[in-house]
């Protein structure tokens, strides 16, 4: 982790900065060699417990971690979870109790709005009478006469306008609603569904949202100063709010913490203590309003992994792997990616869509999800819940069929072998079908690192018939694909359909050496008193060869390097990335998935009503791809892709395909199976013909193995 963003999350979650003093829980400083740490204790739902730590920087990165507490050296610092944000919307469907609500925060809105709220009939004549009095008072505290069941009512049954027939309606409704349900009940719906202002323009609903949003913290770790702010914004909350309004908001504050005086909440004293607080909301943009693609899939999962009255029960705290920083490049990514193509494109480009999604090698667990370019707009999630064409994203699962002997019927193909790209016309369906490279031209024999680099169609398409379409439909399901796979040729193209978790979970399987794991979004989730309802189970299956997935990988760094993918490159990405373009026809959906060592994204372009976009992978997707990576490569290390003990390197010649000689213009350093790489020295250019197999033991001890009579055996023959 840079140093700087390990200081901007220290900030997030609430650490104080003490230059010189003793730590205490949730404080640091810097020094010379990085920084002093005293965590939070928080509870999660796995083992954790707070530590004293110096956090050695050097170079830029975290170095090392050293224990100031006396306990052994810690492996690694887990900080507590950055809240994305709340479930509810405030609707009538919200299931939700007072006692979800701490006692401070929930005793400042009754002091606040309704101090009679559990004497009163659900109409307060006294409330009403005082509120009169007060407003004309000059220098008197503002205060409204309705209760808190007419403001649930008028905020869920009525129009905001401000007439007698309104106000009578109100007041009846009032009084039914009373009649039918609990002070309770009606108390837990109002503090879930409560307006307190707007976030990237999206309303903000309840006490648990508005802690989220204006303290960036959980609604149960508010002391009692930040919810009597809550309490106060309820009158107005674009004109309290704390961050674009300190002063005002810390005014009605410590008017609230009278009235809780007043009303026997707490003490004066308290109420001073609290008045001594600064008013210190969380920054601007602390939450990623991308994040509510998050939300929304995550109530998906609640009710998929959970019995439906668990799933709806108040305070649940769900426990994901994503990572705020990630969310906030993933969004800034597809923001700044559609803002740039509208600028290019002009008229109509505003209709452009992009999702995009990152998953974690090790884990499988989703790092950031951006279901679309502005949730306000629209609420689905297109990395989850569209199924389009994947164009040549598709191909590296025909590639990886053929490079493995145990799919391809035995056949032994590698990366120095070669594939015809000249035209070819099928008949599928009783019509002729010509699948044409995207440039209209063809360069007869070629590689198979060529094929893909360059995106050959007509190169794909023999070598799927070579290897057979059912094979490769095989491995595409292995790899995690689910729709049904048309076995017809075009699915070397991309025929079928898929989303994009999909798409990428089956890169991910790639880039992570042939291991699956099923794409992870719940890690865990506790009810609101701290018992583990779920936990996500360790899931992971070798469904390819290492060394086969290795070579995928190899050709896929290709991609980047100087194929279809270059764009990449040129926008500034280095180190270590592997990936591949995808468009399909006329230009409606354009595709990049890619990987580094530690993460796969995908990342789709495109209209929902499936038009044409004149964009390809290079031009629509992969820019979005770059800039994202570029961002999240800062909290890597960089380094190569594992490569598996089976593999073995040689010195190719790459117009022969045979072991490079001294004779040959041009040598190709290529990856192979053990067994599978060339034992013939190329011909081609001249020259005696000169194996660099490594003999083994057995084949030095036949011709003489070392020493003196070795020698002259080898010397002579």
């Amino acid at each position: 982790m840079a140093p700087e963003r390990l200081l901007a999350v220290l900030a997030r979650l609430g650490y104080v900065e003490r230059p010189g003093a003793e730590l205490v829980p949730g404080t640091f400083r810097r020094d010379p060699s990085g920084i002093a740490l005293w965590q939070y204790d928080v509870s999660v739902p796995w083992p954790r417990e707070a530590r004293r730590a110096q956090i050695v920087i050097a170079d830029g990165r975290v170095a090392s971690l050293v224990a100031l507490d006396g306990g052994a050296p810690p492996r690694g610092l887990e900080f507590r979870p950055e809240p994305l944000a709340v479930g509810g919307d405030g609707g009538s469907a919200l299931e939700a109790t007072a006692e979800a609500v701490p006692d401070h925060c929930r005793d400042a809105v009754l002091a606040a709005e309704d101090r009679h709220f559990f004497s009163h009939p659900g109409v307060d004549p006294v409330a009403i009478v005082r509120a009169v009095l007060a407003n004309l008072t000059p220098g008197g505290l503002t205060q409204g006469g309705s209760t808190l069941t007419q403001q649930l009512v008028k905020n869920t049954f009525l129009s905001p306008r401000r007439t007698l027939t309104r106000k009578v309606q109100e007041a009846l409704i009032a009084l039914l609603l009373e009649a039918r349900a609990t002070k309770r009940e009606i108390l837990g719906r109002y503090l879930a569904s409560v307006y307190l202002g707007t976030d990237g323009g999206v309303p903000i609903h309840g006490l648990a949202q508005g802690a989220l949003v204006h303290f960036g913290k959980p609604l149960r770790e508010l002391d009692v100063a930040e919810c009597a702010t809550l309490a106060g914004m309820i009158r107005s909350p674009n004109r309290l709010a704390p961050r674009q309004h300190p002063d005002q908001a810390r005014t009605r504050r410590d008017q609230v913490l009278d009235l809780m005086v007043e009303s026997h909440f707490i003490d004066a004293e308290q109420a001073d203590h609290a008045k001594a607080r600064p008013v210190a909301p969380a920054p601007a943009g602390a939450r990623p309003v991308g994040a509510l693609y998050v939300a929304d899939q995550v109530q998906r999962e609640l009710q998929r992994l959970l019995p439906s009255d668990v799933a709806r029960s108040p305070g649940l705290l769900v426990y994901t792997g994503v990572d705020a920083d990630t969310q906030h490049d993933a969004e800034r990514a597809v923001g700044d990616g559609l803002a740039a193509l509208s600028k290019q494109r002009g008229a109509g480009a505003e209709r452009l869509q992009a999702a995009l999604v990152a998953l974690d090698l090790v884990s499988g667990r989703i790092r950031a999800l951006m279901g679309g370019r502005d949730y306000r707009a629209s609420q689905l999630d297109r990395v989850a819940h569209a199924r389009r064409q994947p164009g040549s994203t598709f191909k590296p699962f025909v590639y990886l069929t053929a490079l493995d002997p145990t799919r391809s019927g035995g056949a032994v193909r590698t990366l120095a072998s070669f594939v015809d790209d000249d035209p070819i016309t099928l008949r599928a369906g009783g019509r002729l079908w010509t699948p044409a490279n995207y440039d209209k031209t063809y360069h007869g024999s070629v590689t198979l690192p060529d094929a893909l680099a360059r995106s050959l169609n007509a190169a794909t398409v023999r070598l799927a018939l070579d290897v057979g379409i059912p094979p490769i439909a095989r491995t595409a399901q292995d790899l995690g694909l689910s729709g049904p796979l048309p076995a017809v040729p075009s699915l070397a193209l991309g025929a079928g359909e898929t989303s994009l978790l999909e798409l990428t979970a089956a890169y991910g399987v790639i880039a992570a050496g042939g291991v699956k794991r099923p794409p992870i979004l719940l890690v865990a989730v506790t009810s609101a008193d701290g018992e583990l309802l779920y936990v996500a189970p360790s899931e992971s299956e070798q469904v390819v060869a290492p060394g086969v997935a290795y070579l995928v990988t190899t050709l896929l760094e290709r991609v980047i390097d100087e194929g279809t993918g270059a764009g990449a490159r040129r926008a500034g990405l280095r180190g270590t990335f592997a990936g591949k373009t995808g468009t399909t026809d006329d230009t409606r959906d354009a595709w990049f998935v890619g990987f580094s060592p530690d993460l796969v994204a995908g990342v789709w372009v495109g209209r929902d009503e499936g038009g044409t976009t004149g964009l390809t992978g290079a031009t629509g997707a992969l820019p979005i791809w770059a800039a994202f990576m570029r961002s999240v490569q800062r909290r890597y290390l960089d380094r190569a892709f594992y490569v598996p003990p089976d593999i073995v390197w040689r010195d190719v010649d790459p117009q022969s395909g045979d072991l490079a000689t001294p004779y040959c213009p041009a040598h190709s350093r290529l990856p192979f199976l053990q067994g599978t790489e060339p034992a013939v020295g190329c011909t081609l250019h001249g020259g005696a013909t000169i194996a660099q197999r490594e003999p083994t033991r057995r084949e030095e001890s036949e011709e003489g193995g070392g020493g003196f009579r070795g020698f002259f055996r080898r010397l002579f023959r």
